[in-house]
């Protein structure tokens, strides 16, 4: 009971805490005109300060320098993922500012997350996500191009009031509740609690009609630092449940993105075409799009907690059947 307490406190504080510097930010990203105008290609229709994450991703950070300063034992490669969420927050803000070359985000994104592999294994963690089946770096090449996918698909994926405030804490609170049922160590349980803590107080002003968007600077540090813990779990031997958690925001990128490869469309630029987006053409709002993914994140939540560890196959299959049977609802045509 007092641990419990302890968390919600925890929680609390640092809701409270991004709520009001997210408030503070906007104030000032107004005032300096730092806007995301709208476009054929936006989902918005009224110019909306963009850079939210920079109050998200500080509030987290400063969380998390504080309980890896004192952990005893902190995650292998914690303080490679910290330096690497700072660097890429940098180079975001200044892609935010000024639209760096995507080749150049693409070459910084590689480093980091080569440099956080190396500092994982340093820390002693081997990573074998196919053991005695291929040769280590193969398996490690794979996961460096995963991590690297993996961060910009969040980026993409963000694309309407509330959706990656809702992606990233059904992902954060799986990952909680997760280390809690199986006790694991402390910090695969506090260091997701700040994230969803500070996601969940920045969504407040981003649920709809959104007074701030997150911008390049929040969504690809979060995809960085959430894909860390997918490695984590898989370390664990929860691979199934690090496919499951972040699901639907796999399949509905991946899946869209190769459309428009097959199509010949450059896939980094801004489109309308993933299914959430779809949602809204048809006429459902942001908050409605944004709540039909929560809800299947919370059953994706349930079959990694409950499933995964035993029946890895039969979870991730149901898990597929779900993701797919959520992007066909948003397919079809709702009165506006």
């Amino acid at each position: 009971m007092t641990e419990l307490l302890h968390i919600l406190t925890i929680f609390a504080i640092f809701l409270l805490a991004s709520c009001v510097a997210t408030a503070m930010l906007r104030k000032i990203l107004v005032k300096k005109s730092i806007l995301d105008n709208p476009n054929e290609r936006s989902s918005h229709t009224i110019p909306t300060p963009r850079g939210g994450g920079l109050a998200l991703m500080g509030i987290v950070l400063l969380g998390w320098v504080g309980h890896g300063a004192a952990s005893l034992t902190p995650l292998p490669g914690f303080w490679f993922i910290f330096a690497g969420a700072i660097a890429l927050m940098a180079i975001s803000w200044l892609d935010d500012l000024k639209n760096l070359s995507p080749k150049f985000r693409l070459l910084v994104q590689i480093i980091v997350v080569a440099t956080s592999l190396w500092g994982i294994n340093h820390d002693g963690q081997t990573i074998k996500l196919f053991p005695e089946i291929i040769p280590q770096w193969v398996d490690y090449v794979f996961i460096g191009l995963s991590w690297v996918w993996f961060i910009n698909l969040y980026n993409f994926m963000d694309g309407i009031d509330g959706i990656t405030g809702v992606e990233t804490s059904s992902i954060s609170l799986g990952l909680v509740l997760m280390a809690a049922y199986f006790s694991w160590q402390t910090d695969a349980l506090y260091l997701p609690l700040f994230i969803l803590a500070a996601t969940s107080g920045f969504l407040i002003w981003n649920w709809e009609p959104a007074a701030i968007f997150l911008g390049d600077v929040g969504s690809i540090p979060l995809g960085y630092i959430l894909g860390w813990f997918m490695i984590f779990l898989i370390t664990k031997g929860m691979w199934a449940a690090a496919f499951i958690l972040p699901l639907y925001y796999l399949c509905d990128a991946t899946i869209t993105l190769l459309k428009r490869a097959i199509r010949k469309q450059k896939i980094w630029e801004a489109h309308k075409e993933h299914y959430y987006q779809v949602g809204v053409q048809n006429g459902m709002s942001h908050k409605a799009v944004s709540l039909t993914i929560l809800v299947c994140n919370i059953v994706l939540i349930a079959l990694a907690l409950f499933l995964s560890a035993d029946y890895p196959w039969y979870s991730l299959t149901i898990s597929f059947i779900l993701v797919f049977s959520t992007m066909k609802l948003l397919k079809k045509k709702h009165q506006k």
